[in-house]
């Protein structure tokens, strides 16, 4: 990681990363665009949840239900879009989601070793 000199510093396993470098929002260029009607979506443009939008996802049933419903109220785009979402397009908005939660997970650690 650099300063503003210019100055790089690389991260020790163990050491946290910090909490400036996570981008609060994020664009997903959609592998298979959504069709509804005749709108098409080709991307999703994420934010960081508020605890609001957590509340709010968290009443849809299973994990991957309440990811369809934080993604579909944070990028603005229907639910029946939202349920066409491939795998991976689904896998990479729930990552982004996921990060927030992590940020003061040291480097190298997983969850279970939280």
């Amino acid at each position: 990681m650099a300063d503003n000199n210019g100055n790089t510093e690389q991260l020790l396993p163990g050491e946290a990363l910090p909490a400036v470098m996570l981008a609060d929002e994020k664009t997903i260029t959609l592998r298979k665009p959504l069709k509804v009607g005749d709108v098409t979506y080709d991307h999703l443009d994420l934010r960081e949840p508020t605890a609001k939008d957590l509340a709010e996802a968290s009443k849809a049933g299973n994990d991957v239900e309440q990811a369809i419903a934080l993604i579909s109220r944070i990028a603005k785009v229907p639910k029946i879009a939202i349920d066409q979402l491939s795998q991976r397009d689904l896998k990479e908005a729930a990552d982004f989601f996921d990060r927030f939660n992590d940020v003061s997970r040291p480097i190298g650690q997983t969850s279970s070793q939280n």
